[in-house]
């Protein structure tokens, strides 16, 4: 893992990104309403691999394909899955629920880190990590209007979904380390798209897309998800993992609950003071983390 200090650009990547994602609660909550979550993941996932396909073939001399185990873990626990996971889950609770709990990346990142990869934290590293996570819940526990109260069971499956982006963050940072960003990505999607196109078939999306009125409006929210979130999110994520440290680039789900205020701003949102105080308290964190 790396230690240095991130510098001007990798915060500007730390905040792209959480612009990207942030969004893309949003667009999940409209397109699992016209789609089943399967049929979501589905059609993200081959639409994220047609764009990967000319990618995979300009990058193919620089994929590793001995490497084949760490691209499968890219492939399934740092998209398929969670975004299967995070689909259904948000048939029963809320964006913000959803949001925040995805706050917990670092905090699995930090504990798979210590347990199975050799990492030693610093206390200020484990400081940053829960004063992140717990601004971040004050941010929607406190926004009215925006209590989380969903089903427990569909809320845990979010929190499985962020122990599979931990575990794909660490895969990267020690197993990948060495390969560019974009051919990684491009790696782990031609390994599996197969199965991919063959879900898409099964889970009967594209009569989906063909016969409903809303059908396209919903694929529309379904590749940004695919070319915003998956594909370009997935490069600048690997590259910052690359340029910092497993710790620092996961710390960006701290952020998303504060995309989601923003965006509710600019939406007719009233902006409060616990807002304002919630979201200094996540900056302090990720700047504790970052060190």
């Amino acid at each position: 893992m790396h230690h240095r200090s991130p510098t001007a650009l990798d915060w500007l990547l730390l905040l792209s990104l959480a612009a990207i994602w942030g969004v893309s609660f949003l667009f999940i909550k409209r397109s699992i309403a016209v789609y089943t979550p399967f049929q979501m993941a589905t059609w993200r996932m081959v639409l994220a691999l047609l764009v990967y396909l000319p990618i995979g073939w300009l990058y193919w001399p620089r994929i590793d394909w001995k490497r084949w185990r760490a691209l499968l873990v890219v492939a399934f626990c740092g998209s398929a899955i969670p975004n299967f996971l995070f689909a259904l889950a948000q048939t029963r609770v809320s964006s913000s629920l959803a949001g925040v709990l995805n706050s917990l990346t670092p905090l699995f990142t930090l504990l798979i880190g210590v347990f199975f990869f050799q990492f030693r934290p610093s206390s200020s590293k484990v400081i940053g990590v829960l004063l992140g996570f717990a601004g971040a819940t004050a941010l929607v526990l406190f926004q009215r209007g925006r209590i989380a109260g969903g089903e427990v069971e569909y809320a845990l499956l979010c929190v499985f979904a962020t122990l599979c982006y931990a575990i794909n963050a660490n895969t990267v940072g020690r197993y990948l380390s060495d390969q560019h960003p974009a051919a990684i990505a491009a790696g782990a999607f031609m390994l599996t798209g197969g199965l991919f196109l063959i879900g898409l078939g099964w889970s009967g999306a594209w009569s989906v897309t063909s016969s409903r009125p809303d059908g396209v409006i919903g694929l529309g929210y379904i590749s940004y998800l695919a070319v915003m979130g998956t594909v370009g999110g997935s490069i600048l994520y690997f590259w910052l993992l690359q340029r910092t440290s497993a710790l620092f680039a996961t710390s960006v789900t701290y952020l998303l609950p504060v995309t989601a205020l923003i965006v509710g701003a600019l939406d007719g949102e009233e902006i409060e003071m616990v807002d304002l105080i919630s979201t200094a308290i996540i900056l302090i964190g990720v700047y504790l983390a970052r060190k």
